[in-house]
């Protein structure tokens, strides 16, 4: 019988997807047929790309990866004040032992991964057909595997739901407390597409063909692909000098569901109904439409439309605006949760790029949002609003120069969905850890790299691409749009991604500055790169508890050299910092020594090798019993790949 209404239950979903894909398609085919007429005139007189020789019959594709990790730590950080009450589900997260740059959790132990992912590919005169397939293994630290090799194929990735792999939130001080055993076969996917490429089928595991970032972005993933240089997270980096050889096989989590694509002269046309990553007993899922016109000369038109909604088990946020609000005192402030379910959230973006003067080569973009928000039993019915997203950006090219100026708006409602993912609390970090764009154990909708929710201002831009010397700078200045009250923050869909309530009678607003800037020298003895990036954060506080007031200095000089053709080396150093003022005071950081080097043994195997070695160390700065956050931690990844 339980096996009955599980297939009821998953036809039921099949059947919504399948209806929610028909009724953007029968949205978007209005807007396509428009514009594939508007555009028709202005592509008959371009010429026809010479189509790519195309071989029938079958051919496969794939990659074969396997990866070692070993690491262990030392020290009174291994284990925070916080981690017993934070491994049972609390949400005050703990200061160590995490790695600043990522997020990613150091911890001991010994991981081995492998996988591989195989696609079959059948060409007919008028077809092409794909299956691809995927095996994993994994045999050791379970906190390792899945968060410092290669992201996991989806059968195994616990930060996608998998409970193939027994992770769970605990802090090991020895190799060996955290490891297990696991093996997936599964089909990832596959599609059907004409032999021009102009009407695409997948179904499966995709990623987007098009998206603009400030509607919808898939995931970022939690996991830190290996690599022999690292940066911090708001880099301003063109990436490391002769990386190209070895470039990581996922940037993003991917969606699982229904994708159709098509062209027509200018335009494309993408639907897509698939499922989000979301925790064991819950179940996000989300129809996207999007038309993109694109003109050769880089003049670009575009609408989208997203509807996201979960469903399945409630579960506890640290947003106050669910049922049964509450608001924890901390030695970081007041810490508000609630438990939210039944969530609906829709947002519907329009976005161009086009040439304002060609002639002094100035070109402009403009990105206009607009969300609806709900959610079952919210503390204060009737209390929604739609918010707002506004992009207003100008670029200026001379030679090798480019200046641009954007302005930002990003209202506290827009795209405030909450999804957490993998296990409760996935995220391993303090409540004053930055870059904290969003809730640390969800992500969002949207792209927040540049600012989060409740945030306005300005970014300047000025870079020098090519040559012997390359600099990129970068100054941003963003402000509060809205306090975050007790009140306030019980506003359904309310939320601001990093400060905590203040009580209405103190409310000030807080503000946000960050200083980048890359410099890339390339003389005939290597590539000598600094990247630094500042960020100043405070808040005005009526009482001590809600002073904030404190910066995070980053900073990351590499050398790498072609040490021949096909050997690549880098090592470097780097400090990430905290000092100031978070309702108490801040003065701690991570210091990082790292070498390694990729090797292309041919044309289809590479080998990367990467040794770290992490230096934490600080002020007792929380509650008693006032344990130091100072740990070690030493690091070595290697990682074989082969690519038919």
């Amino acid at each position: 019988m339980q096996h009955l209404t599980s297939s009821r239950a998953a036809l039921r979903e099949l059947l919504f997807g399948l209806a929610n894909v028909a009724g953007f398609m029968a949205l978007g085919t209005f807007f396509f047929a428009v514009a594939t007429g508007a555009c028709a005139q202005s592509t008959a007189t371009l010429p026809s790309p010479t189509p790519a020789p195309r071989s029938p019959g079958l051919q496969l594709s794939g990659t074969l990866e396997t990866t070692f990790v070993d690491q262990n730590t030392a020290g009174p950080g291994q284990i925070a004040p916080e981690a017993p009450g934070f491994r049972n589900g609390s949400p005050l997260s703990p200061n160590t032992p995490y790695d600043l740059l990522s997020s990613a959790p150091l911890t001991p132990g010994v991981a081995g991964i492998g996988q591989s992912i195989v696609t079959a590919a059948f060409r007919t005169p008028a077809l092409n057909l794909t299956l691809t397939g995927g095996l994993g293994y994994v045999n050791g630290s379970v906190t390792n595997a899945s968060y410092w090799g290669e992201n996991l194929i989806p059968a195994l990735n616990p930060h996608m739901g998998s409970q193939a792999l027994p992770y769970a939130i605990v802090f090991p001080t020895a190799p060996g407390q955290d490891d297990s055993i696991a093996f997936r076969a599964s089909i990832l996917g596959g599609s059907i597409a004409t032999a021009d490429g102009n009407l695409v089928i997948k179904g499966g595991y995709f990623d987007l063909t098009q998206t603009s970032r400030f509607v919808f972005v898939q995931p970022a993933l939690t996991s830190v692909n290996p690599a022999i240089a690292y940066a911090p997270a708001e880099s301003l980096s063109s990436g490391l000098a002769g990386s190209d050889i070895w470039q990581p096989l996922s940037a993003v989590l991917p969606l699982d569901g229904i994708d159709i694509v098509g062209k027509r002269g200018l335009a494309t046309l993408e639907v897509s109904n698939a499922a989000l990553p979301s925790l064991p007993g819950t179940s996000a899922r989300a129809t996207i439409g999007s038309l993109f016109i694109e003109h050769r000369d880089g003049t670009r038109y575009s609408i989208e439309m997203l509807h996201a909604q979960t469903s399945g088990a409630a579960f506890t946020t640290t947003t106050p605006f669910g049922a049964d609000p509450m608001f924890l005192p901390t030695s970081q402030g007041l810490l508000p949760t609630s438990i939210i379910s039944g969530q609906q959230q829709t947002i519907l973006g329009f976005s161009t790029t086009f040439h304002l003067m060609p002639a002094w080569n100035l070109n402009a973009a403009a990105d206009v949002g607009r969300a609806w928000y709900g959610a079952q039993d919210v503390a204060l019915p009737g209390t929604s609003a739609p918010g707002g997203y506004y992009h207003l950006g100008l670029v200026k090219t001379f030679g090798r120069a480019t200046a641009q100026l954007d302005l930002y708006r990003m209202d506290a409602r827009y795209a405030t969905m909450l999804l957490p993912y993998g296990v409760p609390e996935n995220q391993w970090s303090a409540a004053f850890a930055w870059p904290g764009q969003w809730l640390k154990s969800n992500y969002q909708l949207v792209d927040n790299n540049v600012l989060g929710v409740n945030r306005q201002g300005y970014r300047l831009r000025y870079f020098v691409d090519g040559g012997p010397l390359e600099v990129r700078t970068e100054f941003t200045d963003l402000r509060q749009i809205d306090p975050e009250t007790t009140i306030t923050s019980e506003y359904t869909g309310f939320v601001d991604g990093f400060y905590l309530p203040q009580l209405p009678a103190n409310a000030t607003l807080g503000t946000q500055r960050r200083y980048a800037l890359w410099i890339a020298w390339h003389p005939r003895f290597g590539d000598l790169t600094l990247d630094m990036v500042d960020d100043e954060l405070a808040r005005p506080a009526v009482v001590a508890a809600d002073a904030v007031d404190y910066h995070v200095p980053q900073a990351v000089l590499t050398y790498a050299r072609h040490l021949s053709p096909n050997v690549l080396g880098a090592l470097g150093m780097g400090r990430f910092g905290m000092q100031g003022t978070y309702s108490e005071p801040i003065g701690f950081g991570q210091r990082l020594y790292f070498a390694g080097a990729i090797v292309r043994e041919s044309s289809h195997a590479s080998l990367l090798m990467s040794l770290r070695r992490t230096i934490f160390s600080g002020i007792a700065a929380f509650a008693p019993p006032f344990a130091s956050p100072d740990f070690t931690g030493t690091q070595l990844i290697v990682e074989q790949r082969y690519q038919m």
